[in-house]
């Protein structure tokens, strides 16, 4: 009989991970006494394991390896039906929750959206508080290995990983044969591991609770927008400097594979989507810093170093943390009679959103490489239209954006996502009767940048929408976390062969 863990399928592998982790939020409430959140967790996490050990029993005698279809379904499927078990331990917990609203909480912070469903402040101890992270931050780590071993395969899109973007000479064979989902969680698992420990030590050091510091570390490393930095957080400049510094990981996948970064010697800077990430962040910032300017002169406000360095700092931070779809705004910001999305404009961040942060990581949105092929077929086609006889410019060998391939699941993407876009702006807008809410809350959704919605000044209590609204909800963050080309592989024969 075969009980191994390796050879089962995602979803169930992922089941009971998670079944055996609730064990942490549950020693958590021990240890503060609330015995009833702690015994809720336990029998959760031992439910689990005694369900996946029948399953493993009845299928013990199956020796089944899967096919890149069958890894495909799994993986979506986990999306939608693993938040109802990770919501368990929030309905049994909390009187006042439905489950309805606990799977819609899950489902945000599975796929690292972070939009506020249910009141967190509600909540005694801090076991809820710790799920939630720890589920924002799986989540993250959970997408970043199967957009690796699972989507890479499928040839949807080969540059998620730069493989066209690499000097000649450099074969995809040895990295395909390694592209199992183990072998890819064995090397990214630890560095997902070091970098969120690192931002949690310098955000203790910088006077941050350590508990406080752990929540804000899992929730920038995955981009989840969960747990930002209080008004009452000593020397707020300095922790949202070392956070701005973590941003950078969202920006590229460079950043964490070693073929990639041996052959270009770590010349980040040489990167399309961390260049085309500079381009967009200095140029945003200064026009908005310019309008902020010109703002507190029309309004006779003192204008000093302070206030100049302060408008500078709050109006970067904020940009770059709308790029990397994370969505928390500068808190230098707040003494201040101007609030950040008063000189960030709700239009302007919502585009932010969409560009996303970089393919292959935590962020949502378009990416940043999709736009930059685009831009660079744009030019190529703008260019030809001028010299019909010319011959399109090349930047280097194998280049990204000369790919025709690329070029054009970049277009069908992008287009995928504006339909989708425009599908749940209708249905939102039928929900608030508002066509700015229903925009907000569909770009929210679709770009897993949840304090969006509650950063643009729409106090609504997602709690209270009609249920066929929380489930369109869900999917749609569902659908943004996915990228929505994976729902449309399905439909493509050749993947089934796979």
């Amino acid at each position: 009989m075969n009980f191994s863990l390796i050879n089962r399928a995602i979803f169930l592998q992922l089941f009971v991970i998670m079944s055996i982790l609730m064990i942490i939020p549950a020693s958590v409430a021990f240890l503060e006494r609330d015995y009833f959140v702690a015994q809720t967790f336990l029998y959760c996490s031992c439910a689990g394991v005694i369900v996946y050990t029948l399953i493993a029993i009845a299928l013990s005698n199956v020796i089944k390896v899967q096919n890149i279809f069958e890894k495909l379904l799994s993986f979506i499927l986990s999306y939608l039906f693993l938040p109802f078990f990770m919501a368990l331990p929030l309905v049994l917990s909390v009187a006042d929750v439905r489950l309805i609203d606990a799977w819609l909480e899950m489902v945000s912070s599975f796929t690292t959206t972070g939009l506020k469903i249910t009141n967190l402040e509600t909540f005694s101890g801090s076991a809820l508080k710790l799920w939630l992270g720890m589920v924002s931050w799986i989540g993250g780590i959970f997408f970043w290995i199967c957009a690796i071993s699972i989507l890479l395969p499928l040839n949807i899109s080969r540059y998620d990983i730069g493989t066209y973007d690499l000097v000649e000479g450099f074969s995809l064979k040895g990295y395909e044969s390694g592209n199992s989902v183990l072998s890819n969680a064995r090397q990214l698992i630890p560095i997902y591991f070091i970098i969120t420990i690192a931002l949690w030590l310098f955000l203790t050091l910088a006077g941050v609770s350590g508990f406080q510091s752990l929540l804000m570390a899992m929730s920038v490393i995955s981009t989840s927008g969960f747990e930002i930095t209080n008004n009452d957080v000593p020397n707020v400049f300095i922790i949202e400097s070392i956070i701005l510094i973590f941003f950078v990981f969202a920006l590229s996948k460079s950043l964490f594979f070693p073929a990639i970064n041996d052959i270009r010697k770590f010349r980040i800077f040489n990167d399309p989507e961390i260049r085309l990430a500079l381009i967009i962040i200095l140029g945003m910032t200064g026009l908005f810093y310019a309008k902020s300017i010109f703002t507190l002169i029309s309004e006779d406000t003192e204008i000093n170093l302070a206030v100049l360095v302060t408008q500078l700092w709050g109006i970067f931070f904020t940009v770059t943390s709308y790029l990397v779809t994370m969505g928390i705004e500068s808190k230098v910001w707040f003494d201040l009679p101007s609030f950040a999305l008063a000189e960030v404009s709700t239009v302007s961040v919502m585009g932010l959103a969409i560009i996303g942060g970089g393919v292959a990581t935590t962020a949502g949105g378009v990416k940043l490489l999709r736009v930059y092929i685009l831009y660079r077929n744009a030019a190529q086609e703008v260019d030809t239209m001028l010299h019909p006889n010319s011959i399109p410019s090349k930047k280097g060998k194998g280049s990204i954006s000369d790919n025709r391939n690329n070029r054009l699941m970049a277009w069908i993407f992008f287009m995928l996502f504006i339909t989708a876009l425009a599908f749940f702006t209708l249905v939102f807008s039928i929900l608030f009767d508002d066509i700015a809410q229903g925009l907000a809350l569909s770009v929210s959704a679709l770009t897993t940048t949840g304090p969006l919605f509650g950063n643009a000044g729409y106090d609504i209590v997602l709690t209270d929408i009609n249920q066929i609204f929380k489930i369109m909800l869900g999917l749609a963050m569902i659908l943004g976390r996915l990228e929505i080309l994976v729902i449309v592989a399905l439909l493509f024969p050749s993947v089934w062969s796979k």
